[in-house]
């Protein structure tokens, strides 16, 4: 079967069969490895030219973008980053003054959580590719998962979902004005990450969109969800770019990817206490965990099944 056929998270699927490992973490966004009461948590990411780069972006752009997408993945999991290695695949022909504003992009974003680039590789590569390593570490206690979320949970997200796609629709339509920052310029949740550690019974970042992020919790867990649309925080980004292309708002915000938001459930005798604990980035309900296999969104009073639509490699989704 082709993988355009097959698509990335089946593909997964597939290698997990090979490598044979019944590894709990696996599926998760960080592999973790037991050191006495602490996990060290690792994750990679590549980003590649043609798919994560546009031309809007800058070099030092570029090396932030790599990085944050990378502790994105730390923060998913309630954990602290220890170090971040980037493998570098350069054409012969570009200045090494580009792969030095990269890098400097990259420290930048390291330097904001207190970490610094310990290491990686370089390579000749007939495109610019990155692939970024994120090493960090959180108490097994504290560890936070895709997996244990309950019934009646409640859903939220931190902050406002659509900035990445209101930028990405901007771009491929030619919207002039509008401000690219989400799209190019990603924040991991690194503080936020912690104080849900405390909290949430599941969690995993929004880096494929929100529908496509509660689908693939559904899957893992058994259960679904319930979501009110008007609760959903929409960027004023999206709400501008929506209204110049003539579609919805909400559309951005659930099925388009790359706001690296954390989307968590919570107790509901827990969430408030949670709330308390967020003042720069809020804490937003935007549903609950029900237990029907189903994803359902409520919009004018209307309930209706929320479509599995984001981002996915190899294959075109929406």
């Amino acid at each position: 079967m082709r993988l355009s056929d097959l698509g990335e998270r089946a593909l997964i699927e597939e290698i997990r069969k090979v490598i044979d490992r019944k590894h709990e973490f696996i599926g998760d966004d960080c592999a973790c490895l037991p050191i006495g009461e602490d996990y060290i948590l690792i994750t990679t990411d590549m980003v590649r030219r043609k798919t994560h780069i546009p031309k809007v972006m800058k070099a030092r752009d570029i090396g932030w973008f790599v990085a944050a997408v990378n502790l994105s993945d730390i923060a998913a999991m309630g954990g602290n980053p220890l170090g971040l290695l980037f493998s570098l695949g350069l054409p012969e022909d570009m200045d090494s003054s580009t792969v030095k504003e990269i890098m400097q992009g990259a420290k930048k974003c390291a330097e904001r959580y207190g970490i610094h680039i310990i290491g990686g590789d370089t390579k000749e590569h007939n495109e610019l590719t990155i692939s970024g390593t994120a090493v960090g570490i959180v108490s097994k206690d504290e560890i936070l998962l895709r997996t244990g979320m309950r019934e009646s949970d409640i859903l939220a997200v931190t902050d406002c979902l659509g900035k990445a796609g209101a930028g990405y629709l901007a771009l491929r339509h030619g919207i002039e004005n509008v401000s690219l920052d989400g799209l190019i310029h990603p924040v991991p949740r690194i503080e936020e990450g912690r104080k849900l550690s405390k909290y949430a019974t599941s969690c995993m970042d929004i880096s494929d969109g929100l529908a496509s992020s509660l689908y693939q919790l559904m899957t893992m867990n058994n259960l679904g969800f319930e979501l009110n649309a008007e609760k959903i925080p929409i960027s004023e980004v999206a709400v501008s770019v929506a209204e110049r292309l003539d579609i919805d708002a909400y559309t951005i915000a659930t099925d388009y990817g790359g706001d690296y938001e954390l989307l968590v459930t919570i107790p509901p005798e827990k969430f408030e206490d949670a709330k308390k604990e967020f003042s720069k980035t809020p804490l937003i309900p935007i549903g609950r965990v029900v237990k029907e296999n189903r994803i359902t969104i409520i919009s004018n009073g209307e309930k209706k099944e929320l479509k599995n639509i984001g981002y996915e490699h190899f294959r075109d989704v929406g």
